[in-house]
């Protein structure tokens, strides 16, 4: 058995513990990066919080740079599960509207960034690796694409300008929602959006 890059995958309690390694080092790299920024971090700290080896972190992720994009697509693939989850559960309970299977995924996403609220600010702050910036923004494109499907918008201009703008308004949201002291707060919040997202999107169509 191999892992998806080909490699020989260990086996049984050996492979658990690789796994276990790798997601120490993760946990850690992220509460470092938390604390100090990608500039201020240093492997050497991360290595001290997970209880890891430099060797370990390098054979794991690769460097400083690798961590952190590790820790910013298991991020954004926590919040698109959530999402897609949302979309799902509406759907399952009757819901055939799009603006309705948009709302319940709006939601999800929310409460998601609630959840991991320490995460958002280090990816917006300018602060990361060479790069980073541009995958960020094709991210944000991929995300308004998977928008405009569920919102069952054209490929006119004018669909795909509402689908970046509903977007948008999620992605305020979740930097509104991240700054709430509590989860009430945080619902409001997104509840809120979900209201201005359905008024714009009757205005449009």
């Amino acid at each position: 058995m191999t892992t998806e890059a080909g490699e020989p995958r260990p086996s049984g309690r050996r492979w658990a513990r690789t796994e276990e390694t790798r997601r120490q080092v993760l946990e850690a790299a992220r509460d470092v990066f938390i604390e100090k920024g990608y500039t201020g971090a240093g492997i050497s700290d991360v290595v001290a919080r997970s209880g890891s080896s430099v060797g370990s972190v390098y054979h794991h992720f690769g460097g400083k740079s690798e961590l952190y994009l590790a820790v910013w697509e298991e991020y954004v693939g926590d919040l698109a599960h959530a999402a897609a989850e949302g979309v799902a559960k509406a759907g399952a309970s009757g819901a055939r509207d799009p603006m309705r299977l948009f709302e319940g995924g709006t939601i999800a996403y929310l409460r998601e960034a609630w959840e991991h609220r320490e995460l958002l600010p280090i990816f917006y702050t300018g602060d990361g690796p060479p790069g980073f910036e541009v995958l960020r923004r094709e991210r944000n494109t991929e995300w308004i694409r998977r928008n405009v499907q569920v919102l069952d918008l054209g490929d006119s201009r004018a669909d795909q300008l509402l689908g970046a703008v509903l977007t948008s308004v999620v992605g305020e949201a979740a930097r509104a929602v991240i700054g709430c002291d509590t989860p009430e707060e945080a619902e409001e919040v997104a509840q809120r959006a979900v209201v201005l997202a359905r008024r714009l999107y009757a205005d449009e169509r």
